[in-house]
């Protein structure tokens, strides 16, 4: 029987959920919710649904739901798909604070019901193989910058940042301990940040998130004893991984080279995969691939952050992770 879906919120990313619903089997997109009649109307005539200004039109027609709206709208339309009974895929940021992802979370273990944030970093292939590669990092090094603020209801850390906030605690497995944070707001929202996290294993973790950048760069770099390895995820849908190994001659204090791997991993359609995800988890109960606690652990990380750097935004802070 095929699982009837929909969509909330069809902007950019929003339209390519529709999109790949539209083409999932075993999926059925029944519609798609709006309040802008211009995407409605590019919605009805590419993918032949009907689209709708209020979600709530959607109520007893879906069985699932996609809400790519903004961060600002996530807890409320959430909400109102979980009390009816509909299963949620809800981009990340989860929510504007942890007490209502928090509120989410409790409602959809109440109800039995998947909720699912839509951190599509998880569904690369490069990132699942980064456990393989990963020994006993001294620093992990993450770069997310770009030219484009279209994203206006959040700032840069909730848009970009917790990507790698999330790769990060998900790899290492801990808590921080500390962090630092520096960065500089425009027009009242944080546009560049700088954060520094420091873990119990004693790994640094160096986050640098961007969106007043001239070059775009999505980069993972990971120092490890005798070796660095680095991704590159700026050409989608290729990764380009390189392994930099000191090799010696075998003399004391004689000289050393660089030897470096490199391989290009193709990411087949991360989002098409996230959905598919999604979709097993309902119809073939499928376990999750992470917990609703990593959800709310980077959610909490990156509002913390958020909350330290618009403080007082042209001071240095280190703090002590709150535990």
């Amino acid at each position: 029987m095929e699982l009837k879906v929909g969509v909330v919120g069809v902007g950019v990313m929003g339209t390519y959920h529709a999109q790949i619903y539209a083409g999932l089997p075993g999926v059925k997109l029944v519609g798609v919710a709006d309040p802008d009649p211009m995407r409605r109307r590019v919605i009805e005539q590419d993918l032949e649904v009907p689209a709708y200004a209020d979600p709530e039109a959607l109520l007893g027609q879906v069985q699932a739901v996609s809400i790519a709206s903004p961060t600002s709208h996530h807890y409320q339309q959430t909400r109102l798909f979980l009390e009816a009974g509909v299963h949620v895929l809800v981009e990340k940021p989860m929510t504007p604070s942890l007490e209502q992802a928090r509120e989410l979370v409790q409602l959809a273990e109440r109800r039995g019901l998947v909720l699912q944030v839509g951190h599509i970093m998880r569904f690369y292939q490069a990132v699942a193989d980064l456990p393989n590669l990963l020994g006993n990092p001294w620093v992990i090094e993450a770069r997310r910058v770009s030219n484009n603020r279209r994203i206006r209801d959040i700032g840069v850390i909730l848009d970009l940042m917790i990507h790698d906030l999330d790769l990060i605690l998900l790899l290492l497995r801990e808590k921080p301990m500390r962090y630092t944070v520096v960065g500089q707001a425009l027009d009242g929202r944080d546009e560049y940040a700088h954060a520094v996290l420091e873990f119990p294993s004693g790994t640094q973790a160096v986050l640098t998130a961007s969106r007043v950048s001239p070059q775009p760069e999505r980069s993972l770099t990971i120092a490890q004893p005798g070796e660095v390895v680095r991704m590159d995820f700026t050409n989608d849908p290729y990764t380009e991984l390189s392994i930099h190994r000191a090799m010696s001659n075998g003399e004391l204090g004689g000289p050393t080279h660089v030897h470096v791997e490199r391989t290009s991993i193709h990411n087949e359609n991360p989002l098409r995969r996230q959905l598919k995800h999604f979709v097993d988890r309902i119809q073939r109960d499928d376990p999750p691939l992470v917990t609703l606690e990593d959800d709310l652990l980077a959610l909490e990380m990156a509002l913390e952050l958020s909350k330290a750097l618009n403080s007082l935004p042209q001071d240095r802070r280190v703090m002590p992770y709150p535990r």
